[in-house]
């Protein structure tokens, strides 16, 4: 369980492929094949669109198997409790997943159409942020997702929207499509984030190696915060806060930000015990009635304000479904 300002808990053959058996990420990442991917309309940059009926990117994944969770907590201390033990993971079915985390553009969209109104402002308390003078982590009623509390345009990765705000979102967009749209369930997510890789990161197993890869905690944070603390990473991404969707270099699958930028929404319940009972096929978390108690979801990635600790592969978030937070946000899967 990471950090987050929210109300929370606080074997292939090929060398270089990690642990993943499926043939087709092994025919990818050993052989250089090109990965299948379909663009609905591009949500992360301009490219050919196929679809303007929805301005989300995705790509295909194939079914596959892999370990999920870290091979141990050593090190991690609180972090690593609830990623053990390692399991194996076998998701069967194909899906497509948003290229991108879905955009401020891409959510105005969805209230300009339906006139939604989020939980932040419904309930007219806003949403958890960073105060930069103090460090602190306070709500205020003018935080929303048009109004975070820093600079943003369509393209940023849209923050302040509760779990309820985000399957809304899919619901609205599953019409638009004709399809089912959902948020992953964590076992996908990570499926994904590793991209064949057995590594912290999908990039190594070096902080270091996320330089270029993702949006964390780091100087350019650092220089907005006087009382950042001390696992900040050592460089500068230039964003000390969100960055636009597709800055950082993708990861083996093309997927963008799924290190840090922002955490994102999953469809699971979050239980930390869970992974010692885990299903292999498919797992889809646990049922509502296991979690004591069942207020929080699981949120994956990290974000602009964690530090690359908190980045990892395998690294769980918890966060009450109805808050909001200008750290976190999402990204859907299609069936």
């Amino acid at each position: 369980m990471q950090r987050q300002l929210t109300e929370s808990h606080d074997g292939t053959s090929c060398s270089d492929c990690g642990p993943v058996a499926s043939a087709w990420l092994m025919l990818n990442r050993c052989f250089g094949y090109a990965l299948p991917f379909v663009l609905v309309l591009s949500g992360c940059a301009q490219e050919k669109t196929s679809d303007k009926s929805s301005s989300v990117d995705f790509v295909d994944v194939m079914p596959g198997e892999f370990l999920m969770g870290a091979a141990d907590s050593e090190g991690l201390g609180q972090y690593g409790a609830s990623e053990v033990p390692q399991h194996r993971v076998q998701l069967t079915r194909p899906f497509r997943i948003s290229r991108c985390e879905i955009t401020v553009g891409q959510f105005r969209k969805f209230v300009d159409t339906t006139g939604y109104v989020t939980e932040a402002e419904e309930t007219g308390q806003g949403c958890n942020g960073l105060n930069t003078e103090t460090g602190n982590v306070e709500k205020l009623p003018t935080r929303i997702w048009r109004t975070p509390g820093f600079e943003q345009t369509d393209q940023h990765p849209v923050v302040c929207v509760s779990h309820r705000d985000a399957v809304r979102f899919c619901e609205w967009l599953s019409g638009e499509l004709k399809g089912t749209v959902r948020l992953p369930t964590e076992a996908e997510w990570e499926y994904c984030c590793r991209a064949g890789t057995a590594s912290r990161y999908s990039s190594g197993d070096e902080p270091e190696t996320l330089n270029g890869v993702a949006n964390c905690g780091d100087r350019a944070l650092a220089a907005k915060i006087a009382a950042f603390d001390s696992t900040a990473a050592g460089w500068d991404d230039k964003y000390p806060f969100t960055a636009p969707v597709g800055s950082f270099a993708p990861n083996k699958l093309g997927l963008h930000d799924m290190h840090g930028n922002v955490g994102e929404w999953c469809a699971d319940w979050f239980d930390a015990e869970y992974y010692v009972r885990s299903e292999v096929m498919n797992p889809a978390g646990p049922g509502e009635s296991d979690v004591t108690p069942m207020s929080w979801h699981v949120i994956r990635g990290g974000s602009w304000y964690n530090a690359p600790i908190s980045l990892r592969s395998s690294g769980r978030h918890d966060g009450v479904p109805t808050e909001a937070s200008t750290t976190n946000g999402f990204r859907v899967v299609m069936e």
